[in-house]
């Protein structure tokens, strides 16, 4: 699979597609994390709390642009499908994954953050820098860093500041 960045006709549908994402991404890596052990099953429950933590913050985003997001419970349904498709994926592919596609999203949130109101721009940056925890989790795994879930921490207790 290739993650190619996508263009959005405005603000609005970047930031709705990117707040529709973390919800199911929610549920996504909570799967995920169902069907493993170890250091994959620690490092996806991370990447739950991630999503998790990363949409509350966009949230108050949707409501100074006035965008209503898809159905939550049909975006944790699409989370769910999306992991189960890839249960006989091995745990390399998904660090490969993230590790070489997961910057398109970040260019993608670029894009968010350039129509984001000034003083909520910061929230916008919890929405990049969770993506680039990932992106440098999955280098230090795949590198095989012991201390690879350290930007996964990291990113969570920056954002517990929010």
């Amino acid at each position: 699979m290739t993650l190619q960045q996508r263009v959005f006709p405005d603000y609005a549908a970047a930031l709705r597609s990117a707040y529709e994402e973390e919800v199911s991404g929610e549920s996504y890596f909570a799967t995920l994390a169902e069907a493993r052990d170890g250091r994959a099953r620690e490092a996806f429950t991370l990447m739950t709390e991630m999503e998790r933590v990363t949409a509350r913050a966009v949230e108050p985003l949707l409501a100074a642009a006035g965008v209503q997001p898809s159905d939550r419970a049909m975006l944790l349904d699409e989370g769910r499908a999306a992991a189960r498709a890839l249960k006989d994926r091995s745990w390399r592919a998904h660090l490969l994954e993230m590790r070489d596609e997961y910057g398109a999203y970040v260019a993608e949130f670029e894009v968010v953050r350039a129509g984001a109101p000034d003083d909520l721009k910061h929230r916008v940056d919890l929405l990049i820098a969770h993506e680039v925890a990932i992106i440098d989790f999955a280098r230090a795994e795949l590198a095989g860093e012991p201390d690879s879930l350290a930007p996964l921490h990291r990113y969570l207790d920056r954002a517990a500041g929010i």
